[in-house]
Order: structure tokens, then sequence, then C-alpha cells
């Protein structure tokens, strides 16, 4: 299990430094980062991954694991927006519910790319087995 909580903060991280990459990129937040705006990202995005162990469970369906990272998500950025005094304006909104699916896509496509990877190893071991 703390092999799963490490490797979800690390990945918190990884996804939560890209977006606030492009939070920065695209002007969304007007102000020069601070090492309080950074190091509240980095503690939301360690948060947020620690959330996505919910999709370990076996006990919910999917819809309902989903709906509680979302939300989850949704009340971390939250916070940490407050407590760097950035405003939750409508724009806010648009651009959460965009990096999420931008974030989510980008994960189903790692995930297909490792199984594409796993069946072709198993596919060689198979063919290797056979020809002996």
């Amino acid at each position: 299990m703390l092999k799963k909580i490490v490797r979800n903060t690390i990945t918190g991280i990884g996804f939560g430094s890209f977006a606030y990459i492009l939070v920065l990129l695209f002007k969304i937040q007007t102000t020069m980062p601070t090492t309080t705006n950074i190091i509240s990202v980095l503690v939301m995005s360690a948060g947020i991954g620690w959330i996505s162990l919910v999709f370990d469970s076996d006990a919910l369906p999917w819809i309902a694991e989903l709906g509680i990272h979302f939300v989850g998500t949704f009340l971390l950025v939250a916070i940490m927006m407050r407590l760097n005094h950035w405003p939750l304006v409508p724009l806010f909104w648009i651009v959460f519910v965009a990096l999420y699916i931008v974030i989510w896509v980008i994960i189903r496509i790692q995930q297909a790319i490792q199984v594409d990877r796993i069946n072709t190893a198993i596919a060689k071991r198979s063919q290797k087995l056979e020809n002996k």
C-alpha cells in the first residue's frame, strides 16, 4: 500500500505541475508565481494523487469513484485557490473541467499504451514457448 501511495503522490505532483505550467502559460494566473503558490500546488497535487487511490477500490462502481475523485479534486483545488487568494471566477470552472478532461485523456492513453506493451510482451513470450 505504501508503494501505491508514493506512486500516486509522484504521479499527482507530476500532473499538478503540468496543469500549473499550463495555467501560467495561458496567463490564467495573472500574478507572478510565489514560493507559497508553488508549494500549495505541489501539496494539492499530492492530495489529488491520494484521492486517486479511490480507483483501486472494488467496492464502488467506476462512475461513483470518478464522482468522488472529481469532487475531491475540486475541493482541493478550491482550498488551494483560497489559500493563494485567487478568485473562483467563472473562468475557473471552464479551466478546471478542461484540465480535468485533458489529464484523464492523457491517463487513458498511458493506460492503453501500457496494456498494449504488456499484451505484446505476453504474445512474444507465448510464441517463444510454442517454438521450443
